[in-house]
């Protein structure tokens, strides 16, 4: 019945302009390699643009699996397929949809590890920037098959293993631009100390975070400063651990706010339930600890709070995304950092990706970090850019004594650095020259044709590696400007050589 009743109501696949700029953009990556990862912020409307290219392949008879990396998004995924009419099976027990003759299947990563994957001529892998053991063997076992890993943040380490090449046809700041995701604002407040955080693996551990932000006084300023800066507004919370959700949500409704809570243990019923109530009903706020952070969409949210601290690039994208969605009536997002993590990696929408890590190369430290950072505003919590000394929000300046910023209040508001922006082409060009130069003073050759020279000079004037769609080998006449920078780089390195020998003989 429900089928029936979905597909009275089908609607022809629509791309908006972006969109189909995107899909025009995978057509042409596809020219090039089989294996593509399609990077698009939250929101843009992947699994859109991915039912297109699939009905464009059942169209020529090809065999498809969708692949998710949850049971529930199978479902989900199934439903958007359902509404554009496009067949296809859902490889899943018990499941009313499973029909295993279709040509098109859905079906989640848990579920291939226990049954395995059927061959298929287009394989496309939603969040793909987790790629378990079962994704991999995926596609070892279709070696002829074109692979599409979709993903807002294709940031993992060693996925340039499994994929060819990458694409980013269109950015978060550009999405905002068009009006295809909402402005944001960050606050960071800070209430915790987060000198007691400790790392592991490159990341704060479960343990320091939780004990760092789950306590009374913590919990109960997380709700303070919600009620005082985002009062009412529809709002996802981040914690440390379910404990730590949990008191949040108590707290939340001991001052008269409904709040709910979900997470990787409860039953589909009891999740279901939870979600029901904050996407469809009054419940204005969702606790969470991993499990909204991708996957979920709720255009309402207006508000992301996060409870918590990270080092990753990643799970910061994910969570602040939540809240970027377009919705009627919503005019911008609020984020509410708590943990600093503004200030440690920037804004999510000013990180410079150079490219798929394929375990080789180290990447640029610009990648994980920017060399300055937004600053929190002393006075009100709004996160200002490097080199803005009066608030852009509430107009306060702080005194210049010693870069210590000193004034009354708790909260402070994040604002991004303007900084000198460069085209592709522009870059291209410099690389070229830089290239050039060092043919012409007989610099040493890499194997693979460019200038190992070139490459440093033109990763300390941008602040990273060339990306993947620059051409590395290009050369161009050298320009004034680049003799000059070289020649000064080469001054540089001899006084630095000259020290470094004064330093050694004393």
């Amino acid at each position: 019945m429900e089928q029936i009743e979905i597909f009275n109501s089908i609607k022809e696949i629509e791309l908006k302009p972006l969109q189909e700029f995107c899909l025009n953009e995978i057509r042409q990556a596809f020219t090039r390699s089989k294996k593509i990862i399609f990077q698009a912020a939250t929101g843009m409307g992947k699994t859109v643009i991915a039912a297109k290219i699939m009905e464009s392949a059942l169209n020529l008879g090809k065999k498809v699996v969708f692949i998710v990396d949850r049971i529930v998004l199978a479902h989900q995924t199934s439903d958007v397929l359902l509404r554009y009419g496009i067949k296809h099976g859902v490889i899943q027990a018990q499941n009313e949809r499973f029909n295993i003759h279709r040509n098109l299947q859905i079906c989640s990563i848990q579920t291939i590890k226990r049954r395995g994957c059927p061959k298929a001529d287009l394989i496309i892998i939603d969040e793909a920037h987790v790629l378990f053991e079962a994704h991999k063997k995926i596609i070892q076992e279709n070696p002829e098959a074109y692979v599409l890993g979709l993903t807002a943040t294709p940031y993992s380490k060693g996925l340039g293993k499994y994929f060819d090449f990458h694409i980013q046809p269109v950015t978060v700041k550009q999405l905002i631009d068009n009006k295809y995701l909402v402005p944001f604002e960050i606050y960071g407040p800070s209430i915790a100390d987060l000198t007691k955080l400790k790392i592991r693996v490159g990341e704060f551990t479960e343990e320091s975070v939780a004990d760092v932000f789950d306590k009374a006084d913590i919990v109960g300023d997380v709700v303070k400063t919600w009620q005082s800066l985002t009062p009412g507004k529809k709002t996802i919370v981040f914690g440390a651990n379910i404990a730590h959700i949990k008191h949040l949500v108590k707290s939340f409704q001991e001052i008269g706010v409904s709040a709910v809570q979900i997470n990787a243990y409860q039953s589909d019923e009891e999740r279901e339930a939870a979600l029901k109530s904050f996407t469809e009903g009054d419940t204005k706020i969702l606790c969470s600890v991993e499990v909204a952070t991708k996957g979920f969409d709720c255009p309402a949210v207006e508000c992301c709070v996060l409870a918590v601290a990270t080092r990753s690039m990643i799970k910061w994208t994910q969570t602040t995304g939540r809240a970027l969605r377009t919705c009627q009536g919503k005019d911008k997002a609020t984020i509410l950092d708590f943990g600093g993590n503004a200030e440690r990696l920037g804004f999510p929408d000013d990180y410079e990706f150079l490219g798929l890590d394929d375990g080789n190369i180290r990447q640029s430290k610009k990648q994980e970090a920017k060399e300055k950072l937004p600053k929190a505003c002393p006075s009100c919590d709004f996160i200002k850019p490097v080199g803005v000394h009066i608030c852009p929000a509430c107009g306060f300046a702080p005194e210049r004594v010693k870069n210590v910023e000193v004034a009354d209040g708790e909260l402070k508001k994040l604002q991004r650095k303007e900084r000198a922006e460069y085209t592709i082409e522009e870059k291209q060009n410099f690389l070229a020259q830089l290239n050039q130069y060092a043919e012409d003073h007989r610099m040493k050759r890499h194997i693979k044709g460019f200038y190992g020279a070139a490459i440093y000079a033109y990763q300390d004037k941008f602040g990273c590696r060339p990306s993947g769609k620059i051409n590395w080998n290009a050369k161009a006449p050298v320009s004034e400007e680049v003799n000059k920078y070289m020649t000064y780089r080469l001054i540089k390195y001899s006084k630095g050589k000259a020290k470094q020998k004064q330093q050694a003989a004393a």
